[in-house]
């Protein structure tokens, strides 16, 4: 079975760092990929690529150590299915609110007797022939904690037997709890929000991913040291790049 390099860094109690992918194309997901990213991440909710789209940034990864993630659209088992079948070692689900809804995440991405995946691993097979074998204990499964709802929620959430960590998504949390989206991140109930899911995690003994935009932000969420942690993405790199890029031009004219 292929490695899952986000297993390995957590096992040797490292933290992950992943880059995210809203533009589609197997060109830019395989740039990402040459830049040593521990894990990339097929964002199939926002982003603007669809399955056979998503099909062939997964082939780019695949030519690197790093792990290709999907986060897939919604809560539903057949996309879940048929991109880890595709051949993703991570799936993100966004906006699980209850353990219910959680524990369905999981099923779906486990075969029988842990869950309800359904075999036919048509790409993925080229993982090894142990595929079968060795797929629920190499692909990790993260729930998107993004509402007060899921917030509540979090020691139910953070005890499924199967999950293997929690991502938070700050600008929905932050929609849901009123607070807009500003970039300032450090309101006291956004911090008492973020602090009550680290601490369910820990207690849980489950990873705790984070999500950022900005730089700023950026380093914000790596001083709570999270075991999963988004730098940024393919789009903003370019957005960052050009401007740096336009400004000193400018400036010599």
């Amino acid at each position: 079975m292929r490695e899952n390099r986000i297993r390995t860094r957590w096992a040797a109690g490292k933290m992950v760092l992943n880059g995210w992918l809203t533009i589609p194309g197997s060109w830019t997901a395989e740039l990402m990929a040459s830049y040593d990213f521990d894990s990339l991440t097929i964002d199939m909710q926002h982003g603007l690529m669809d399955y056979q789209t998503a099909l062939t940034m997964l082939q780019a990864i695949a030519t690197t150590s790093t792990a290709p993630v999907v986060r897939v659209p919604w809560n539903e088992p057949s996309i879940i299915m048929k991109m880890l079948d595709a051949g993703a070692m991570g799936i993100i689900c966004p906006l699980t609110n209850t353990r219910e809804e959680v524990e369905a995440f999981v099923a779906s991405c486990h075969y029988p007797p842990a869950g309800k995946r359904s075999f036919g691993p048509t790409r993925a097979n080229l993982y090894g022939s142990d595929y079968v074998a060795k797929a629920d204990e190499t692909i990790v499964t993260i729930a998107m904690v993004e509402t007060r709802q899921a917030v509540e929620n979090i020691e139910a959430i953070a005890s499924v037997p199967g999950l293997d960590a929690i991502y938070v998504g700050p600008s929905d949390l932050r929609l849901d709890m009123g607070l807009g989206l500003g970039v300032d991140l450090d309101d006291p109930r956004f911090v008492a929000a973020l602090d009550k899911v680290q601490d369910a995690c820990t207690r849980h003994g489950i990873m705790l991913g984070l999500h950022s935009n900005t730089i700023s932000n950026l380093q914000m969420m790596v001083a709570r040291q999270p075991q999963f942690m988004t730098v940024l993405s393919d789009g903003r790199f370019l957005a960052m790049g050009a401007q740096i890029a336009l400004q000193e031009v400018k400036a010599l004219r």
